[in-house]
């Protein structure tokens, strides 16, 4: 069960460009374990933005946990929304092959809202189709890191989306590629690699080594 304390949550800001997965889940949402409605996403980065958005997940550490937290998360006691390319979560569970679109140069993150999220591509004043917004598409997310937690995994930081925008297309990844989003949304515990600068909201340092 959920804390009902109320926790820290970071601001909005505007995350590194991204390949989307998993996009129709941005305009239907799904049930999470606790049978709770949900929009979002499967977001894939380049490695080299991570440090960017380690650095928002370390302010809300801080603001929640104290410069404590940062030691915690380093020895894993504070969940992360880090996810390995190459990592258990990346591949399919019955064969251990990698879900199109993931490997070793990427890591990727799975955020949530609790309610529908602004969509757009060309036209500013028009809602994106799911046929224009696309597993596979590049594009950026506005996005905030929050803590939680709870009696059964504890600590944790998450992110949140509140908007998705395409840039551009790409080829596309889902059912075509053979994955399963029953599959590849399994329980998440912690992982991946993290920079070796940081300090506070300026990048945490090993954060979640």
């Amino acid at each position: 069960m959920a804390s009902n304390k109320k926790m820290a949550r970071g601001e909005n800001f505007r995350a590194p460009d991204c390949r989307l997965s998993f996009g129709q889940d941005l305009f239907r949402p799904r049930k999470n374990d606790q049978g709770v409605e949900k929009w979002g996403c499967t977001l894939i980065f380049a490695k080299e933005h991570r440090a960017a958005l380690e650095a928002e997940v370390a302010k809300v550490i801080v603001a929640e946990w104290g410069e404590k937290g940062i030691e915690r998360a380093k020895q894993g006691l504070i969940k992360s929304p880090f996810l390995a390319g190459d990592g258990k979560e990346a591949r399919a569970k019955a064969t251990g092959e990698l879900h199109p679109g993931m490997g070793p140069d990427v890591f990727f993150i799975r955020p949530t809202s609790n309610n529908a999220i602004p969509i757009r591509y060309k036209d500013p004043n028009v809602q994106a189709t799911q046929d224009e917004v696309y597993s596979g598409c590049y594009g950026f997310a506005v996005l905030n890191a929050f803590a939680w937690h709870n009696a059964q995994n504890g600590d944790g930081v998450s992110f949140g989306i509140n908007y998705f925008q395409k840039l551009r297309d790409g080829e596309r990844l889902g059912s075509a590629g053979g994955v399963d989003p029953n599959e590849f949304y399994e329980k998440i515990e912690d992982t991946g690699d993290a920079p070796e600068e940081t300090k506070s909201g300026a990048g945490a340092g090993g954060l979640f080594g």
